[in-house]
């Protein structure tokens, strides 16, 4: 894709290609949520699940989160917020 640069071994995403969106991969901090966000044609949705979040958490503040771009690198937020193991040479 135009304007990505992908490292050896990392998934590369194709034009047009399905991409994985869900807004169970939000992260609950200690006083919020971080909840991802699609934009576009999925603006309703990204209002509803803001809605339905703040419904459950009633004493956390719910921060949304552009997350179209994290896609592209094959996860969300939860993800990003995950251990990265050691590389060992060998």
């Amino acid at each position: 894709m135009q304007g990505y640069v992908f490292e050896s071994g990392d998934d590369t995403r194709e034009i047009g290609e399905r991409l994985a969106a869900s807004y169970v991969n939000f992260y609950f901090t200690n006083h919020s949520v971080l909840l991802p966000q699609f934009g576009g044609e999925n603006e309703q949705s990204d209002k509803r699940a803001v809605s339905i979040m703040t419904e459950l958490c009633p004493d956390r503040k719910i921060i949304p989160i552009p997350a179209r771009e994290l896609l592209l690198g094959g996860g969300n937020i939860h993800c990003l917020t995950q251990q990265i193991p050691a590389w060992k040479e060998r």
